[in-house]
């Protein structure tokens, strides 16, 4: 039984690390990031356009429902639903540690995500790239932010901006 539970362990822990790091906004109301949208948030975060002429290495491509953000050597894959982000969306909420992080978890209707592709980054490096792109993205509509690999919830209540400043100083979150 103990050697079972080590190979599952090692398997699950295999699974995380391939897992690429993400943030996720969860948004109240569906909301799909336009190409125009995306140009816009790389320049506020990264202080250069992002359409591939001033600097080859940042821009967006958006075809359909496929969008890759180019950001210097960095890739970043967005995605975006239009249902909650687990089924079950109360049963989620319930085991949720604060009432904010259940509030908004109950408020989202759709989400968005940001995923690092290059998996050869350390996760502090990943994050602060995403953080980048997801403190200029999250607004009134955005419900929460919500970090799959670390399952951290960050409600927008002045947490998830804070959390993300975090992030994008590679400093440990609280």
């Amino acid at each position: 039984m103990k050697i079972w539970q080590r190979l599952s362990n090692l398997w699950r822990r295999q699974e995380e690390d391939d897992m690429p790091c993400s943030i996720v906004l969860l948004l109240r109301e569906p909301h799909f990031f336009s190409k125009k949208e995306l140009e816009a948030a790389g320049e506020r975060g990264w202080g250069k356009p992002f359409n591939g002429e001033a600097d080859p290495m940042y821009f967006v491509v958006q075809s359909g429902a496929v969008t890759m953000v180019k950001a210097g050597s960095s890739l970043v894959h967005v995605l975006h639903a239009k249902q909650p982000y687990l089924d079950h969306i109360e049963s989620v909420a319930r085991q949720l540690p604060q009432e904010e992080q259940k509030r908004a978890w109950r408020e989202h209707r759709a989400w968005a995500a940001l995923d690092l592709m290059n998996k050869d980054q350390p996760k502090s490096e990943a994050y602060s790239i995403l953080a980048r792109f997801a403190l200029q993205l999250g607004d009134s509509n955005c419900a929460a932010v919500y970090l799959p690999k670390d399952s951290v919830l960050m409600p927008n209540d002045g947490a998830a901006e804070e959390g993300l400043r975090l992030l994008l100083r590679k400093e440990p979150m609280r």
